[in-house]
């Protein structure tokens, strides 16, 4: 006669399953309630970010980052001591593997439940940027805003202080956390949503693996962090962590965090700060004129009025020697990573419903044109 083993789930093993299948649903309907998210993002996601913000700011280091070490080595030992358990605990294979089933489960079923509430929902929210798609430009106008973004450098770069290569460099009185969070606030006057706590943004420690990312600051959804890449030149620095601190307060989409970003370094009257924002927007720009000639002969006697200062300081991202001078710290090479994490970033965004991918950050275009041509 055969044993009968006992298949019934566990408590643990059923709140578990229960809790997937809530996020799963909660997952599906977001995609179909743009409003209810919209409430949730305004009204709920700051509070909650408040407090943990508050948490996680008690520490003077990237929590998120060791987060990642922590995550990186549980998955190693865990699948190393599975594996020795099932080979030499026979007898208890069963009830080893209902162990690590339980801990990992729960494990995975909290990165499930952060992920949803201040990650994947946040995409299902109303974009600013729709809000530009049946608007047209006259291509005299769209001239106009570029030409007076690139007087508006120009007159700022004036009053940077530079380094030995000509590069920016922020102003030793510049007080870069205190001003980022007033920046903020001030912003918060017209967009109430970016009200409340701002912990200092964090340098990030690890920063050569990030660097090959091409990442200039990055959101930690577990540990509600903004954090920023230290080694970048530091015109980038502003307006980054203006970009990071919208992410805290339930913006995700990166069009919407540049464009709001340099809208809160323009409330400053730094000029650090202001031309960091006018660099971010020059950077990303993406204007097209489409057959007009004229327009395209134009849009080029502008650009050639960028300043030496301007032209240097931008599309700066590391010094040229960067890494040559950090080949030691490579596990693995520059081009793979690079390409492996704007593959992983455009896959992401497509399927939270970003049918763009990455070239959705171009539409910061239209939100800086909407601002100057129709008052936004």
């Amino acid at each position: 006669m055969r044993k009968k083993y006992k298949t019934e789930l566990s408590p643990s093993a059923r709140m578990i399953f229960t809790i997937w299948m809530f996020l799963i649903i909660i997952n599906i309907l977001s995609r179909f309630m743009a409003s209810a998210v919209d409430f949730y993002i305004r009204y709920i996601f700051p509070t909650v970010s408040d407090f943990w913000c508050s948490v996680s700011g008690l520490a003077d280091f990237s929590v998120g980052e060791y987060m990642i070490v922590i995550g990186i080595a549980l998955v190693g030992i865990g699948i190393l001591s599975f594996l020795l358990f099932m080979i030499f605990a026979k007898r208890r294979r069963g009830k080893i593997a209902r162990i690590y089933g339980h801990f990992y489960g729960w494990i995975l079923t909290w990165l499930f439940f952060v992920l949803t509430f201040r990650f994947f929902i946040l995409y299902q929210g109303t974009q600013m940027s729709t809000q530009t798609d049946n608007l047209t430009f006259e291509n005299k106008k769209v001239l106009e805003v570029y030409e007076l973004l690139v007087e508006q450098a120009n007159q700022t770069a004036k009053k940077v202080n530079r380094d030995d290569t000509g590069h920016f460099v922020l102003a030793e009185d510049t007080e870069m956390m205190r001003e980022a969070k007033n920046c903020m606030r001030r912003l918060s006057q017209e967009f109430p949503q970016y009200k409340g706590v701002y912990p200092d943004a964090k340098p990030i420690a690890h920063s050569y693996f990030f660097t090959q990312q091409n990442l200039l600051g990055i959101y930690f959804p577990f540990s509600m962090e903004a954090n920023y890449n230290p080694v970048v030149y530091e015109v980038n620095l502003p307006v980054i962590i203006c970009h990071e601190f919208t992410h805290l307060k339930g913006n995700i989409f990166e069009d919407e965090a540049g464009y709001l970003a340099f809208r809160a370094c323009l409330t400053s009257e730094n000029p650090d700060f202001i031309y960091s924002g006018y660099i971010s927007v020059l950077g990303w720009l993406d204007l097209d004129f489409g057959a007009d000639a004229i327009a395209w002969e134009q849009y080029q006697e502008i650009t050639d009025r960028l300043s030496p200062e301007v032209r240097t300081d931008l599309y700066s991202f590391v010094p040229d020697d960067y890494y040559q001078m950090h080949r030691h710290e490579e596990v693995i090479p520059t081009a793979i990573v690079s390409d492996v994490a704007d593959t992983v970033m455009d896959a992401n965004l497509k399927a939270n419903g970003i049918p763009e991918g990455k070239e959705s950050y171009h539409g910061l275009t239209g939100l800086v044109l909407c601002y100057y041509i129709y008052g936004w």
